[in-house]
């Protein structure tokens, strides 16, 4: 499957249609009330959206990312079709106009999945603590990101898992019913309580005419956090760049 994505964030307000009966007893008479309801970010929507990053190569392209703290270590997790570029190894990771280069230290194409490891760290925002949910979601639970779909700027977007797929290499994929677009991929997608869920990194395509294909816009797929070898990453940070990590010792 060729990998690709996307993204978008939906705040919603709601109608109700209330019934009041008449004060005589003698009609009903029906009376339509407009109440506004807020649907403001969450606790942890809100910390998402502060950890979300855009990691760009130096041809122009970009998708997205989630700053997390893993110790006393600055790492990003994204999409390993990302930053797949053999001749690579350092891409452009920002926020808010600050920009740092980041290194890439674990790459898993047949999951795609990539850790990189920021030997500066960001002081204008806080990472997410690195705490991955070690299952597959069940279908219906709702699930948060926020990225940097196609020319947009930082978005944040609700979901929830929809089902599931298998694919080789990969396994068991969660797909999830939000929205998005191309440059979504490598966000972190978060169960409402924080916890990493998974790597959104495509977007869901169908071939109804045979070779062109259609864009399923509201089905993501996502690659389970569980997959992560998260102490790989972290051996080579501590083989190659330690210089007193406390995650080290």
């Amino acid at each position: 499957m060729y990998k690709m994505f996307l993204f978008l964030s939906v705040l919603a307000a709601s109608v109700f249609i209330t019934t009041v009966e008449a004060k005589d007893n003698t009609a009903e008479e029906l009376v339509t009330i407009s109440t506004n309801v807020n649907s403001p970010m969450t606790g942890t929507e809100k910390k998402v959206r502060d950890a979300a990053v855009k990691v760009s190569g130096p041809n122009g392209g970009h998708g997205s990312g989630s700053l997390i703290a893993y110790k006393d270590i600055q790492l990003v997790l994204t999409a390993d079709h990302v930053v797949d570029d053999e001749f690579i190894k350092v891409y452009k990771i920002e926020k808010f106009g600050v920009q740092k280069l980041a290194i890439i230290v674990y790459s898993d194409p047949d999951c795609d999945i990539a850790v990189l490891y920021l030997p500066e760290k960001f002081d204008n925002f806080k990472p997410m603590k690195f705490e991955p949910y070690d299952k597959i979601l069940k279908v219906g639970e709702e699930v948060t990101f926020s990225g940097y779909p196609s020319n947009h700027q930082l978005m944040t977007i609700r979901g929830r898992v929809a089902g599931y797929e298998n694919i080789t290499p990969g396994g068991t994929q969660m797909v999830i019913h939000t929205y998005g677009w191309f440059g979504s991929s490598g966000s972190a997608v978060y169960t409402s309580k924080g916890k990493i869920a998974g790597i959104l990194w495509g977007i869901d395509l169908e071939y109804p005419t045979g070779d062109l294909a259609q864009i399923v816009e509201d089905m993501m797929w996502v690659v389970p956090i569980k997959n992560l070898k998260i102490e790989k990453a972290i051996e080579t940070v501590c083989d190659n760049f330690n210089t007193g990590l406390k995650a080290c010792k």
